[in-house]
């Protein structure tokens, strides 16, 4: 992916994420452009913040914003 495509995606994810308080991994997927197996890499490592709901993984959007501030 062009690196100009991945801030187009990104800002694009970032509206949507707007109307969002809590997301899933499969968000965090689509937002970040990862594959499942990198999303949750990311939540087990710590590198991106999340609490379990059961068995569910849940991700706060300031956890997200923080994550991708992080990785500029």
């Amino acid at each position: 992916m062009r690196y100009n495509e991945y801030y187009d995606r990104q800002e694009q994810h970032m509206e949507q994420r707007e109307q969002y308080t809590i997301l899933t991994p499969s968000d965090v997927m689509d937002i970040l452009g990862v594959g499942k197996n990198t999303a949750y890499e990311l939540l087990n490592s710590g590198k991106l913040k999340g609490f379990r709901v059961g068995r569910s993984w849940r991700i706060t959007g300031e956890a997200l914003e923080e994550f991708m501030l992080l990785r500029q």
